[in-house]
């Protein structure tokens, strides 16, 4: 009965993938946690192996040591950065929430003024339906951002997650080398050397994303920082921070972090937001034609539509962390299906 068998081994597969899926949504945020100790371990590790190739007495650092050691290092410097930082930053976050209520009133006027022209044609419900709409677009923004807020303050308050990350971090950096050989001993000795070459592939695939991400925010806040000095822009520093942070999402983070800049400079005046705005754009061409292409290199060859969808599932999934997250998966599958299908054969 090769049809019984076959409709057997169906329903038993999609069984198993309904509890696999069903097991990874309950365990997601703990699958968030040990990505992005992953992450930070991988940002962390070129230090690492700087002060591993330090020789004291003719004999390497000690591998704890060397992980201590950097881990002091970034403390002072994060502790220098956010003293040095931090009072600008705030003042310009003062500033701006003073602002709010003022930017608010102009945004909801200007977006119930813009259709006027348009609409005047319109039958007289219809006209005021299209009023009324445009005129709640203003407020409807402002809420919408704050729930984004709300939803990210909420995975913030995980505490015990996120002081698990740089302290798994730590534990991922120091028995590294160990922990390869202890997982490798889990896998049966036929398909190790299947599993060490598509371990080698998104080793790679993780850590040119990774620290590519982090030049390419330190670079773009850098960079949009001077710019926004440079035409006199209010609250130059925390946009800066903005447009930087924004940069850890793929494609669609140049455009988030342009929104809130562009609009800001609107308000302003419409001849300083057409100046941000030109300036954005050559600044997000220079990313992608060049910075991009050397920082990262091919490794993540992901077209922007499967990033975009990505991002629409890990977000659907994790909510908006999981967005920080989508670009590498996707790239670790897509290498895994490729190899799958080639017999997990090298590739010239």
């Amino acid at each position: 009965m090769p049809s019984t068998d076959r409709a057997i081994r169906f329903g038993m597969a999609l069984v198993i993938t309904a509890a696999a899926a069903y097991l990874f949504y309950r365990l997601r945020f703990v699958l968030v946690t040990i990505a992005f100790s992953a992450m930070l371990a991988y940002a962390i590790l070129p230090l690492v192996e700087l002060v591993s190739r330090i020789r004291l007495s003719g004999r390497p650092v000690p591998r704890l040591a060397g992980v201590i050691a950097v881990y002091l290092f970034l403390i002072v410097a994060v502790v220098v950065i956010v003293r040095v930082a931090a009072g600008a930053v705030s003042n310009d976050v003062h500033r701006l929430a003073e602002r709010v209520p003022e930017y608010r009133v102009e945004i909801v006027q200007a977006l119930g003024d813009l259709p006027t022209a348009f609409i005047s044609s319109f039958p007289d419900d219809l006209r005021q339906a299209v009023q009324d709409a445009f005129s709640r677009a203003g407020t409807l923004l402002v809420d919408a951002i704050a729930r984004i807020a709300g939803a990210i303050a909420k995975w913030l308050g995980l505490a015990a997650e996120l002081l698990l990350i740089p302290l798994l971090a730590f534990y991922f950096l120091v028995d590294l080398p160990a922990l390869k050989q202890e997982l490798l001993q889990f896998v049966p000795a036929s398909l190790r050397p299947r599993v060490l070459l598509t371990a080698n592939r998104l080793d790679r695939i993780l850590a040119a994303y990774v620290r590519g991400q982090i030049v390419l925010m330190v670079v773009a806040a850098g960079v949009v920082w001077a710019g926004l000095i440079a035409v006199a822009m209010p609250f130059a520093l925390f946009l800066a921070l903005v447009a930087g942070v924004t940069r850890i999402i793929p494609v669609v983070g140049p455009f988030l972090g342009t929104i809130p800049i562009v609009g800001l400079a609107l308000l302003q005046g419409p001849d300083l937001g057409m100046e941000v705005l030109v300036f954005l754009i050559v600044v997000q061409l220079l990313e992608s034609k060049v910075l991009l292409p050397a920082v990262m290199g091919r490794q993540l060859d992901l077209r922007a539509a499967t990033i975009i969808m990505a991002l629409l599932i890990a977000s659907a999934l994790f909510g908006p962390v999981g967005i920080f997250l989508a670009a590498p998966v996707a790239a670790a599958i897509k290498e895994i299906m490729t190899l799958a299908e080639g017999g997990f054969g090298e590739r010239g």
